[in-house]
């Protein structure tokens, strides 16, 4: 007697009740996710759809419009008495086959825009992800993103056109003005493709994430100046904001700064010198150093934050490295000859890349393939031994 495979599961495809995306397509797509990360074989048996009503707290019409839209798409098929539905030969061979064609790239803002020194950081990291993706075979393009006051339906057309296009996403973060949240929700819900978050937190569950080593870094450079004799140390930069979504870990580079020192030596709040995004608090940052205490080694959350001190510092009559240290973060070039945390631009656009490619390749989730990367420090001019007077 031949046993009959048991029928597929779906008991913890994750919905969200209060998404944008309507629930029956949140379904169908978690459902064709699901089949092709299990590589189940062609005529397994589905859930019947009051099974999967009950198993997923759904409404049936639910579960009927979802099971509706994996048959016009070939997915699943009905038994020839019409009664089951199972997963087709067709779906199986397609995905079987499927290449690598393209790589969406989401920006925080226009291209024109990443062409200002201001934001040429992140233009690296776009070199990086073109870079991986020509030496995959496989090509890299931006993702247009529509307002947020467009109408669902116009939304949901937007999201079906990129999806055909597409074989992952990354992310560099979202702009400011909040302009594309829909956008975002509709993307984020979509699952069928692996999709990478470069340097900043998890805030979905399956996103994959580039995370980079500044708790690393930060010890690092502390660990330096503390073997050059320095005991009095202060932070400076400025905090971006707090976001629901697309947080930086720019946002943990004054905190890990101020951990590693606290590691070391003593660090009084008032010496966590920060200002709101790009306002420099300067006139704390003068204070500090005009006191009979001041601080002998300064670490910025930028190098650009790094070079605005120095420029204080030489206004005041203090010489860099003689009487202050400063190591800056980035190992942008923006102050010279600076002492600096290195940020791996390039290579993190190149290693979500190589996440995305390996998630499709291996067939397997991309929030399981998480890279860290080293953040070294470099060694520049701007750093020496603690002068005596004050070490």
């Amino acid at each position: 007697m031949t046993c009959k495979p048991e029928k597929i599961q779906f008991s913890s495809l994750p919905l969200a009740v209060d998404s944008p995306v309507p629930l029956h397509h949140q379904l169908s797509e978690g459902i064709m996710r699901e089949l092709r990360q299990s590589r189940v074989e062609a005529g397994r048996t589905l859930p019947s759809v009051l099974q999967l009503s009950n198993d997923l707290k759904l409404n049936r019409a639910t579960v009927r419009k979802a099971y509706a839209a994996l048959e016009s798409e070939q997915v699943i098929g009905r038994s020839p008495g019409g009664r089951l539905l199972n997963v087709t030969e067709t779906f199986v061979r397609s995905f079987s086959a499927r290449s690598l064609t393209a790589v969406g790239m989401v920006l925080p803002s226009r291209m024109e825009h990443l062409f200002l020194s201001e934001a040429h950081t992140a233009l690296m990291t776009v070199s990086g992800i073109m870079d991986a993706a020509a030496d995959l075979g496989f090509a890299a393009m931006v993702v247009p993103l529509p307002e947020e006051d467009c109408e669902l339906k116009r939304l949901t057309g937007w999201l079906k056109e990129m999806l055909s296009k597409l074989n992952g996403l990354i992310y560099l973060g979202e702009d400011s003005t909040h302009r594309h949240d829909r956008a975002f929700e509709l993307l984020l819900a979509e699952q069928s493709l692996p999709q990478v978050f470069i340097s900043g937190h998890r805030f979905r569950e399956h996103l994959g994430i580039v995370h980079v080593d500044l708790p690393g870094g930060a010890d690092a450079a502390v660990d330096y100046l503390y073997g050059l004799g320095h005991r009095r140390f202060a932070v400076f930069g400025t905090m971006p904001p707090v976001r629901e979504m697309f947080q930086l870990q720019t946002f943990d580079r004054i905190p890990e700064m101020a951990r590693a020192v606290r590691r070391r030596a003593n660090l009084p709040e008032k010496r966590v010198i920060t200002g709101p995004p790009e306002v420099f608090p300067l006139a704390e940052l003068r204070e500090q150093l005009s006191a009979s205490d001041r601080p002998t080694a300064l670490l910025c959350a930028s190098d650009r934050a790094a070079a605005k001190a120095i420029e204080l510092a030489n206004s005041m009559g203090l010489e860099v490295p003689r009487d202050l240290s400063v190591i800056g973060y980035g190992d942008t070039d923006a102050a010279g000859p600076l002492t600096s945390i290195h940020h791996p631009w390039l290579l993190s656009g190149r290693t979500a890349v190589e996440m995305v490619a390996e998630s499709l390749r291996r067939n397997r989730p991309v929030n399981t393939l998480d890279r860290t990367l080293a953040a070294p420090l470099r060694i520049r001019r701007t750093t020496a031994a603690a002068p005596r007077a004050g070490g």
